[in-house]
């Protein structure tokens, strides 16, 4: 397609993909119209019955882009919003979207990125309010960034405030963001590495990144002090961006788990698997005995959790059995493919 804004046609098509149909959207993205109009009181409702409260609702916002290859930037787009949305206790409400593809882009890969938003807003309850499109030369890859709007009832914000002495749970996988990227750029070479039971698993763990059900589920049921999802960085960068500016310190006794799938790659590849992008990590911090309720509780619902720590009183430090973590540099997702590069140009 030709640089410049996609042809009107062609964006007619693509705007008619709308997500879900909230209440409270009085005008979406359309041809000639440039904004969208909410009726705010009527978008609050939906947070007030999920939660079956009556106090004062507010919005919250988040604006993140997906940057890296991938064959499903529009899910991921819509998904990491979602997740950090509802990890402050809100419901994703409306996504906007700006995709910005290469000049040799077809419509029919636009068209693809805006199913996939289409489809993960469907599942989410998200209304697609607008966005914009445009093929740039500048783009070497497909780039799509994303905005999300979300309710939340006073009484159920995240405070994400951490206290002395509170327990900090990993939930789910460390590193599952990244073994699904590196599984999928490793095309055949991955099969000299991994069994196909093993490819099956690690694409699996690598798909599941959204956390907005448990977040919400959890808040809900059992308002922790702290919900965060584990993000670029890893489990070592999510913690340490947690303390870095607090009066308190998180002192872990154990390491989170990792899949024997990621293990493996990591030593392929030999990057840290702890500070592998992990996208679908929850981590949550709660007073002992709420702790132990929400352990016992995904327990039931077989969903991996452990109490890896504590919230202690050393000002803004990260420890592993009373050792100092350094701090982050980047992503080890960076590091895991230019080795595999690496090894690829070894093998051509």
């Amino acid at each position: 397609m030709e640089e410049g804004k996609l042809e009107i046609s062609l964006l007619r098509k693509i705007l008619e993909m709308k997500g879900s149909e909230n209440e409270g959207i009085v005008v979406s993205g359309q041809v000639g119209r440039d904004a969208a109009v909410i009726d705010v009181l009527e978008a609050e409702r939906k947070a007030q019955r999920f939660y079956n409260s009556t106090s004062k609702t507010l919005l919250v916002v988040k604006s993140d882009p997906i940057t890296f290859p991938t064959a499903e930037p529009g899910r991921y787009a819509v998904v990491v919003n979602a997740n950090d949305v509802s990890c402050t206790g809100a419901l994703p409400f409306g996504f906007l979207s700006s995709i910005i593809v290469p000049v040799q882009t077809t419509f029919k890969e636009v068209k693809n990125i805006q199913e996939q938003i289409h489809q993960q807003c469907i599942e989410l309850g998200i209304s697609i309010l607008g966005g914009h499109t445009e093929i740039s030369d500048s783009a070497k890859i497909p780039i799509v960034s994303g905005h999300m709007l979300g309710f939340v009832p006073q009484d159920f914000i995240v405070a994400n405030k951490l206290r002395e002495n509170e327990n900090i749970l990993a939930i789910g996988f460390t590193g599952a963001e990244g073994t699904g990227i590196i599984i999928s750029e490793s095309g055949n070479l991955i099969h000299s590495i991994l069994s196909d039971d093993e490819i099956e698993e690690g694409s699996r763990i690598g798909s599941e990144l959204r956390i907005v059900d448990l977040a919400l589920d959890l808040n809900k049921k059992f308002q922790p002090s702290l919900i965060h999802d584990a993000t670029e960085g890893g489990i070592h960068g999510a913690l340490y961006e947690i303390i870095a500016f607090s009066e308190l310190s998180i002192e872990l006794h154990k390491l989170p788990r990792l899949s024997h799938v990621t293990k493996k790659l990591a030593m392929w590849l030999e990057f840290d698997p702890f500070r592998l992008i992990s996208s679908g990590l929850l981590i949550v911090a709660a007073p002992k005995e709420k702790a132990d309720d929400i352990l016992e509780y995904l327990k039931q619902e077989q969903i991996p959790c452990e109490i890896i720590g504590k919230v202690g009183k050393n000002k803004g430090v990260l420890s592993l059995n009373n050792q100092v973590l350094d701090k982050p540099i980047g992503d080890e997702i960076s590091t895991a493919l230019k080795n595999l590069e690496v090894i690829k140009k070894k093998k051509s």
